[in-house]
């Protein structure tokens, strides 16, 4: 039996292991207490040490089974016509960022997600906001591009919930809103990236060993929203 079967984390180095089980705590508590920000954390964190690949794959598998714990809470607050127009773009988008994912050198690969995060984070921090209400043509536009960013950089909630903030929407709706979208673009994420040979079943347990942390992070991150 390969080892990566019995520790998917053989190899790694007890400071790479402590960066990992760190952002994956850090990304359990924003998704808790926002409904986003997990796969921004955990990809580029775990980025530092292992491979974006795998850092992607998990985020994924783990963003998913979240969104079904949080399901419950927000289901009232979904607007799902605003989430069906995002993810046919995203459907349109993904493709292309799972190619960029397989093709990309890894050295590359981490300069992107770096420069990804910088540049969604700053917007949302200067509290950028749209100058009139987007049109559906332009919602569809976001879902392209975060179908883009989920299949290569595995986060593609970044522009989804730059654009509600932007939009003006209230925390709750906006928190609703990303639980549902997430839910679906994982899916459609994870399933490009299986056709493309990118989750190996070591991504699969490595998903499964961190699962019980998330649910620490996002249990106590809900105490406080």
């Amino acid at each position: 039996m390969s080892l990566d079967l019995v520790n998917p984390f053989a190899g790694l180095s007890p400071l790479a292991l402590g960066v990992m089980a760190l952002g994956l705590f850090f990304a359990a508590l924003a998704r808790g207490y926002s409904g986003f920000g997990f796969s921004a954390v955990l990809v580029s964190s775990w980025s530092l040490v292992t491979d974006p690949a795998r850092a992607i794959a998990v985020a994924l598998m783990l963003e998913v089974a979240a969104s079904i714990v949080q399901a419950v809470s927000v289901w009232k607050e979904i607007p799902w016509r605003r989430v069906a127009i995002l993810l046919a773009g995203a459907l349109i988008g993904s493709p292309l960022g799972v190619y960029f994912l397989a093709t990309l050198p890894l050295d590359v690969m981490r300069l992107v997600v770096s420069v990804f995060v910088l540049v969604s984070a700053s917007l949302m921090l200067l509290g950028w906001k749209l100058r009139k209400k987007a049109s559906e043509w332009g919602t569809g536009a976001v879902g392209i591009a975060s179908g883009v960013a989920n299949g290569a950089v595995g986060m593609g909630g970044l522009p989804v919930a730059l654009f509600l903030t932007a939009a003006g929407d209230s925390p709750a709706r906006i928190r609703a809103a990303i639980v549902a979208y997430f839910f679906f673009l994982d899916i459609i994420g994870l399933t490009f990236l299986l056709r493309a040979d990118l989750v190996l079943p070591s991504t699969a347990l490595s998903a499964v060993i961190a699962f019980p942390v998330m649910m620490i992070g996002m249990f106590l991150a809900a105490l406080w929203w």
